[in-house]
Order: structure tokens, then C-alpha cells, then sequence
């Protein structure tokens, strides 16, 4: 395990890489005034070949190069490109102009294509559940022994994206046949060879070529598994040379020299590693190229794809400085034109009405899943929003990894084709989530919670979780979740838990007795799941509640009940996402009777509820509110049975359950501002916050304030494990509390 994990962290530090190699930069040279274009007719003319680097958001800079190219009448005739500058290079062969491709790159959310997540939004309802519980970066599999995914980023997001922008070219048999002939470059991992894709699916091959290791799982055609061609051909040279070019402009990404102060990590001296043997693929290709273009991008970082504005126009003047070089293969306006014209003639913008749908690749009941997803869109003109829309819903269940579309013909009729990649780690599923709370030097409590997730164990649909934790609260509980027939809405759900966990008892502020809770049962629900947002359920638990007393003096606190008890639970899951919401909704209600209570005869209800709203202000500035409240129906002397108030953004001012009784309320307002983002790759980002709380607890002891309230102010920040926060509270009455924390906030 360890040595697998080592390779891993190595192969991630291949992105790095991308952006950071280094050959001798070409000087700078003045632009020059556009000379007399050459009288030649096309046909008789030098053949032109240009080769794109790799260089991950760096690679931005070949569009300014292509602008510049385009600007000054110089043809191209050959394109080849690696990892980005394959996507850029793919982007121009297929007949885009530099503002389009310009266009396109600036309306992509980088952030969320290079996060590879399937959005909280597009998650099923129990993939949120799981999320929320569990808001950690990895997730292992259980498929082929404990497992991580072969890439932190699957590549769906990039696959639909590119299905999108390719599928006029659905038959395209040669990529010869593009507007300017093209060629990318790729590593097939299993021979540990280069592979030169000329045709085929030309999403796919674009995909293929720009899946760095680690970061993007690699694509799997048949039995060859293919990754980042930067690692044996970072700038292709000599593939544009094959194509039949004269000439050949290598467009070049100069990173500049090593940070020295990164040389003293691990990581570093890894990444540097890597580096120096992509840099000797380049420079064997500089040697090759007939013109170099240089671009200074060493002031950028191959992640600054939000950046692309500044980076482009560092290609233009790169290119700006070779025009000596390269207007001497310029076109005159006539020649131009027809250049032109020719290579839009081979455009293609068409996408015939499939009259078929296709699945390829898997077979079974998951073949069956994915036909019946799709079987609507035959006979209809073909709509990229709806058909990745209904990708994102079953991506969305964790069972695929990617779901891919293109165009076939079957028997002289058009077809859709769907390519659905199955995970190759799971299912089953293992979240693994740390817990960190503290409000105090002397209260900080730490958890560690697991949960396997078991799919299509009882039929279509089922799934079995089996969740264990211990800290605070030590325990394990599983589920069986059963739609009553396939594809229905409605659910029985059978359980079954054990529970313990440290309870305190206080008089005032003062903390007088420990107590160990003890929740053992067997229970089932029916339910009803109306969407991939809501889900509403009622059921019965037969259960041993028990509360004894671990430290302290007893004060009539401890109870043994084996209560049966009817519930019904309501769950609306609808904000934006798992660690800090920015917009939508987020409700949950319960209701529950116990057919025994604590002290005296007869039983008793409880019901608690609470609405959370976001409201964005700005792309970085968000409003929140909470209102939570419960009540006991009149029920009193609950004791430890009843609720409490109190801890980090929980009335935050107040010891953790300080606050005890049998109803309440509590009102919270805030904002938070996002101060910057951290790493695309994890959408890791700091946030900066406040709130104001207020609250109302009943039927507690005489010592309890009124009103307490308290003035909040926080830091968050999302990582890889989760969101780790911290702040300071200031109440009424004297409290005051610092807090930090790791785990779910909302």
C-alpha cells in the first residue's frame, strides 16, 4: 500500500510538470512591419506543420500564437499538439477561429471541470447523504481489495464537454479530413509507448492526451489504457514533420527556472524529477523545429486557467517577435481568401436525427439502466444540455465513472450512442471521515467514522451501508435500502443500530455530572423519494435508551426505557454544495413518539425542525439563515431526553449542551465572503464569516438566561478532508468561546 500511494504522489506531480519545463527561450524580438506577402499559389507553396506543447493552463498562450498567425495570413497546414496543446490544437484543426476558441476557454467553470467531482446538485439523494456525511476528497473502493480511483478527477466533465464541441465531426474517418489535418499525442501505460491518435472518436482522443497522470484517470479503449503524452513527447515535432510539413513552428512554453526554495520538499525535489525528463523530450524537439515561438509564461502556474485573458496575449507577442521568420511564408489577401475559404469548405457544424440509441461497453442490468435513460432522445434532434443533463443524473448514483456520447450508423441509419465506463475501485464504497470539535483547551473531542456502501445487493437500486465511528460517539448501525419494485419511488428501509455517546450535565455554566447514553434498536421505514433532493419516510424502532451516570453526583438523571417508537422524517437537501453552500435551500423535520418517557407514566412526542437559506450576493459574498426549534408537547422532567443548545455555531458563546430543556428555538444570521481559492484541483478556498445567534430554551433549570445570544465570527477554509474551521464567540452574560473544528458546518 505504501509504495502504491508513493507512485501515486509522484505520478500527480506529472500536472507540475506540464508547466514547468525548460529550454533555452528564444530572445525577444521586436515585431516588424508586414512585408510584401509572397505571390505563390497555394498549391506550390512550403507546407506548414505547427506543434502545441503540453503545458496544462499555460498552454492558453498558443491561442494568442494562433491569433497572431491568423492576423498575419500565415497558413497552417499540419497541427499537432500534447495534453493542452492537443485541446488547443483540436480546437483549431476542427475549423474554430482564435476568438472562438478564445470565447469557449473563458465561459468554462475551471474550477469545476478540474475538481472532477460530480456536483452535490447532480448527486442522488443518498449520494448527498453520503457527501455531506463524509466531505472528504477521497473516496476509497472495495471492488478489487481497498482501492483509490485511477485519477482524483475522472474526466467525465471533460469527456461531455468535448463530446459537445467534436460531435459535428461523428464520422469523421481520418483526422486528415479535419479543416487543417491534425494528430495528437498520448501514452498507452500498459507498453509504456507512444501513441499517435489519426483517427477515430476525437473527443476521445483528445481526452486521452490530456490525461495527466493522477490528476485525470486515463482512458481505456478496448485492452489499451491511454495517458498524458508529455511524457514521451511533451512538443511533437517531429509527428507534424511526419504529416508531410516543409516547415515546422514549434510553439513553446517557456516556465522559466526552478523555485530553489521548492527543492527542499519532497514534493519538489519529485516534481523536479519529472520535470527534467520532459524537458529532454523538448528539447529534442526545438532542435527539430524550423521556428520557435517562446512564450514567457513563467509567471504563471499550470492550475491559473482562470487566467487565460492574461495568458493569451503573451502567445500574440511571442509570435509577434518571430514575424522576421514568419512573414516570409505570409499570404497575399487573394491567396489567403482561398486558403480560407478551402479550410471552411471541410467544416462541419452539422449532427443528423439519431433514429436509434446504442449503449456500448457494459452489458446486464446496467445496460438496461442506461437504454431506458436515454431511449427518449430517438427520433429527436440531438440537445447536448438534456443529454448531459440525464449523464450527470446517473453519474450521479456513483456506479459510472464517465458516460460519454457521439453519433453512429447502423444499416445507413443514424444512431446515438452512449459509451457509459463503469468505476473501475467500486462499488462497494469506503468513506472515511475525520471529526475535529473544540471550544475550549480542555474540550476537544476527535472522530473517526467509516462507511461501506453496498450496491444492488437485494435487487435493482438496493443498496446495504454499514457505518461505524468512535470518538465522541462510538457505534455502528446499518441499513438496507429497497425500492419496492425497479425504478419505483417508494422504499422500505429496515435497520438496525447500536449507539453510545458522552452526554454533560450543567447547572448554569457549570458542568456538574458526565453521563454515557446508550440508543440500541431494530427499526424499518417506509418512504417516498420524490427527487434527487427530497425524501420523506415514517417508521417504527423498537429501542433500549439508557442514560447512566459516569462522573458527578446523581441529580436524577439517569433512566433505563424500552420504548417502541413511531417516527416520521422529512429531508430537502437542496444547496449547491457539501461544505459551503453558496445558494439553495436546505430543511429537515422530524417527528418521533416514545411510548415511555424518563420520569412518570405514559409516553411522550418530540419534533424538531430546521430551514437553512442561502442567498448569494456577488460571485464571492453569500447571506445565510437558520431558524431550528423543538418541541416536547408539553412533556417535562425529560432530562437528558430532552434538548439541548450550546457549542461551535451552535450558540457558539455556550459550552457544547450547555443549554437543557424541553423546547426551544434558535435564530442565526450571517454572511460569509470567499477571500480566495486555495487549489482548483480540490476547489480548496478560504472563507471569511459572521454571524449573529439568538436562542430560547424551555423547561430548564432556573440558571438558563432568558435570552442567550452571542456575536460570531469565523474562517473557513475547504480541503481535501473536509472543512476546517475556526472562530471566536462573545455572549451575553460573560460566555466567551474560541472554537475550532473539522467536519460538516451547515
Amino acid at each position: 500500500m505504501n509504495l502504491a500511494i508513493c507512485r501515486r504522489i509522484v505520478l500527480t506531480l506529472f500536472c507540475f510538470a506540464m508547466g514547468f519545463s525548460r529550454a533555452t527561450a528564444a530572445p525577444e524580438q521586436k515585431a516588424t512591419q508586414l512585408q510584401a506577402r509572397h505571390q505563390k499559389a497555394p498549391g506550390t507553396r512550403p507546407r506548414i506543420g505547427i506543434a502545441f506543447e503540453g503545458g496544462g493552463a499555460l498552454g492558453f498562450a498558443h491561442i494568442g500564437v494562433i491569433e497572431w498567425l491568423e492576423e498575419h495570413h500565415i497558413p497552417v497546414d499540419y497541427i499537432s499538439g500534447t495534453s493542452m496543446g492537443g485541446l488547443v490544437g483540436g480546437f483549431y484543426a476542427s475549423g474554430m477561429t482564435p476568438d472562438e476558441i478564445t470565447e469557449f476557454v473563458n465561459n468554462i467553470d475551471w474550477s469545476a471541470m478540474l475538481n472532477g467531482r460530480v456536483p452535490f446538485t447532480d448527486l442522488s439523494f443518498r449520494r448527498k447523504e453520503d457527501r455531506l456525511a463524509f466531505p472528504t476528497r477521497l473516496e476509497f473502493g472495495l471492488k478489487n481489495g481497498l482501492s483509490l480511483p485511477g485519477g482524483l478527477n475522472s474526466g467525465a466533465r471533460v469527456g461531455l464537454l468535448l463530446d459537445r464541441v467534436m460531435l459535428p465531426y461523428w464520422d469523421l474517418e481520418s483526422f486528415d479530413d479535419l479543416p487543417i489535418p491534425f494528430r495528437c499525442v498520448a501514452t498507452e501505460i500498459t507498453r509504456g509507448e507512444r501513441h499517435v491518435f489519426d483517427s477515430g472518436s476525437l473527443s476521445q482522443a483528445l481526452r486521452a492526451s490530456m490525461s495527466i497522470p493522477g490528476m485525470f484517470a486515463p482512458v481505456h479503449h478496448g485492452n489499451e489504457i491511454y495517458s498524458d503524452g508529455g511524457a514521451l513527447d511533451n512538443l511533437p515535432v517531429d509527428v507534424a514533420r511526419s504529416m508531410g510539413a516543409d516547415v515546422v513552428i514549434a510553439s513553446y512554453l517557456d516556465s522559466g527556472p526552478p523555485d530553489p526554495g521548492s527543492l527542499g520538499s519532497l514534493f519538489g525535489v519529485a516534481g523536479r524529477n519529472v520535470s527534467i525528463m520532459v524537458e529532454a523530450n523538448v528539447a529534442k524537439s526545438l532542435k527539430d523545429a524550423d521556428i520557435v515561438i517562446t512564450s514567457d509564461v513563467s509567471k504563471f502556474g499550470a492550475f491559473d486557467f482562470p487566467r487565460s485573458s492574461e495568458i493569451i496575449p503573451i502567445g500574440t507577442k511571442a509570435a509577434a517577435a518571430m514575424s522576421e521568420k514568419l512573414e516570409k511564408y505570409a499570404l497575399n489577401d487573394a491567396d489567403w481568401a482561398a486558403y480560407v475559404k478551402q479550410r471552411q469548405a471541410r467544416r462541419r457544424t452539422k449532427v443528423p436525427i439519431p433514429q436509434f440509441v446504442e449503449v456500448y461497453g457494459i452489458s446486464g442490468r446496467e445496460q438496461a439502466e442506461v437504454r431506458h435513460a436515454f431511449e427518449g432522445y430517438a427520433g429527436k434532434p440531438i440537445d447536448p444540455d438534456a443529454i448531459e443533463r440525464r449523464a450527470r443524473d446517473l453519474l450521479g448514483v456513483g456506479v459510472f465513472s464517465t458516460i460519454n456520447y457521439n453519433v453512429i450508423e447502423r444499416n445507413g441509419k443514424p444512431g446515438l450512442l452512449i459509451r457509459p465506463r463503469l468505476q473501475d475501485h467500486a462499488p462497494p464504497f469506503l468513506n472515511i471521515g475525520i471529526t475535529i470539535s473544540a471550544n475550549e483547551s480542555n474540550d476537544v473531542r476527535l472522530g473517526l467514522q467509516a462507511r461501506a456502501t453496498f450496491i444492488n445487493l437485494a435487487g435493482p437500486g438496493s443498496e446495504v451501508r454499514l457505518t461505524g465511528m468512535v470518538g465522541q460517539m462510538v457505534g455502528v448501525n446499518g441499513e438496507l435500502f429497497k425500492p419496492l419494485w425497479n425504478g419505483s419511488h417508494f422504499f422500505v428501509a429496515p435497520r438496525g443500530y447500536l449507539q453510545h455517546e458522552l452526554r454533560f450535565y450543567y447547572q448554569g455554566s457549570i458542568q456538574l455530572e458526565e453521563y454515557r447514553q446508550r440508543r440500541n434498536g431494530l427499526g424499518a421505514d417506509l418512504g417516498y423519494q420524490f427527487n434527487s433532493r427530497t425524501e420523506l419516510r415514517a417508521g417504527m424502532d423498537y429501542q433500549r435508551f439508557q442514560v447512566y451516570r459516569t462522573v458527578g453526583t446523581a441529580a436524577a438523571q439517569e433512566f433505563s426505557l424500552t420504548p417502541v417508537l413511531p417516527s416520521m422524517r422529512f429531508q430537502y437537501l437542496g444547496q449547491d454544495d457539501e461544505m459551503v453552500p453558496t445558494r439553495g435551500n436546505i430543511t429537515r423535520a422530524a417527528y418521533e413518539y416514545s411510548t415511555k418517557q424518563p420520569s412518570g407514566s405514559g409516553g411522550y412526542s418530540q419534533m424538531t425542525g430546521r430551514v437553512t437559506q442561502f442567498i448569494p450576493l456577488s460571485d464571492r459574498s453569500t447571506l445565510f439563515g437558520i431558524g431550528e426549534g423543538g418541541t416536547s408537547f408539553g412533556a417535562s422532567n425529560l432530562g437528558l431526553a430532552g434538548f439541548t443548545l450550546g457549542g461551535p455555531l451552535r450558540l457558539s458563546a455556550y459550552g457544547r449542551d450547555e443549554l437543557l430543556g424541553t423546547d426551544y428555538f434558535l435564530a442565526q444570521a450571517g454572511f460569509h465572503y470567499r477571500l480566495l481559492r486555495v487549489n482548483p484541483v480540490f476547489t480548496g478556498a478560504l472563507y471569511a464569516g459572521g454571524m449573529y445567534e439568538i436562542g430560547k430554551m424551555y423547561g430548564a433549570n432556573p440558571q438558563t438566561p432568558s435570552l442567550p445570544n452571542s456575536g460570531t465570527g469565523f474562517l473557513v477554509m475547504k480541503t481535501p478532508v473536509g472543512p476546517l474551521f475556526g472562530g471566536l464567540s462573545i455572549g451575553d452574560s460573560g460566555h466567551r468561546k474560541w472554537f475550532f473544528g473539522l467536519g460538516p458546518i451547515f
